[in-house]
């Protein structure tokens, strides 16, 4: 399923999970809920119990191994692509997937990081990125998705950047983080009156914590809403889910998708999907248990 097509026609739900968290008998709980599954690309770790860090593979191939396993469980997947590390040598690997039925892929910059950046940067704008994955397999391409940051100190260039992904070869837009519909409503308006012509997915992320929420917001420069710090202070149990169905609430019919994602990257993000999925009335079929471990349709827009 090609999500950019997709969404043009069905509002849809979508959620990302990291690739030590892609597991076969996991995903089928997520069958049936879902329209798709982002996984990104992360660089190994000491202690990464599916690709330590002494086996030399790249974050791209890490996130299309993933994929691949999202693909035969029966989920679409859509594997990330990011400047920070991505070699011409990757892109002959997504070619060969594409060929083996590889559908879709998300194409990032790269996570924020001070100077010097590490990492290779073969490619230096994600325009670039986005032409040559265009380019692949004699024009028979993935359908491509960019990133948009909404929370970006220049606005008006952010929204000119988002644009110029459209017309690079982007098929569709995922946002960044987002906690409620007044911190995202007013760049998506931007987009539209810019003459965004693609599907828009808005990110909404379900933190942990407080102190989880907090932690990210001063890593990545993303503010939290004084509701949701009371929130998450107040109910430190239910507060997460009820931050993340709130949200949900106020943004799924101004968009064409929500994307799900989890803050705490230590903990298997499936049973708190779940959860939320029954909370907002995606129930989907009957849910087996699962042992914790470390279609509405709207206007397109």
């Amino acid at each position: 399923m090609r999500l950019g097509d997709r969404a043009r026609r069905h509002n849809l739900v979508t959620v990302e999970l990291i690739p030590d968290r892609v597991v076969t008998s996991d995903l089928a709980l997520l069958r049936g809920r879902v329209d798709a599954i982002t996984v990104p690309a992360l660089r190994n770790g000491h202690n990464d119990p599916s690709y330590p860090k002494s086996f030399a593979i790249t974050p791209q191939r890490r996130s299309l191994a993933s994929a691949s396993i999202i693909n035969k469980a029966g989920i679409t997947a859509v594997p990330s692509l990011t400047c920070r590390d991505c070699s011409r040598l990757d892109l002959s690997t997504v070619s060969n997937q594409v060929e083996q039925g590889l559908e879709n892929v998300l194409i990032v910059y790269g996570d924020p990081y001070p100077e010097p950046r590490p990492g290779t940067y073969e490619f230096t704008k994600t325009n670039e990125l986005i032409r040559e994955v265009s380019s692949l397999n004699d024009g028979n391409d993935p359908c491509i998705g960019a990133v948009t940051n909404q929370h970006a100190d220049n606005r008006e260039g952010e929204i000119s950047r988002t644009i110029s992904r459209v017309d690079a070869g982007a098929d569709f837009i995922v946002t960044n983080v987002a906690f409620d519909s007044e911190s995202v409503l007013d760049h998506r308006d931007s987009l539209l009156e810019a003459g965004l012509d693609v599907p828009l997915f808005i990110q909404v992320s379900i933190p942990l914590n407080l102190d989880n929420v907090l932690f990210v917001s001063q890593k990545f420069d993303i503010p939290v809403p004084a509701q949701v710090r009371r929130k998450l202070l107040e109910d430190p149990t239910g507060g997460s889910l009820a931050v993340a169905a709130d949200a949900y609430e106020a943004l799924r019919g101004e968009a064409n998708g929500i994307h799900f994602s989890y803050l705490f990257r230590q903990r298997n993000p499936i049973p708190t999907y779940r959860h939320l999925l029954e909370i907002i009335g995606i129930a989907g079929p009957t849910l087996a248990p699962l042992a914790t471990s470390p279609v509405k349709t709207y206007p397109v827009v």
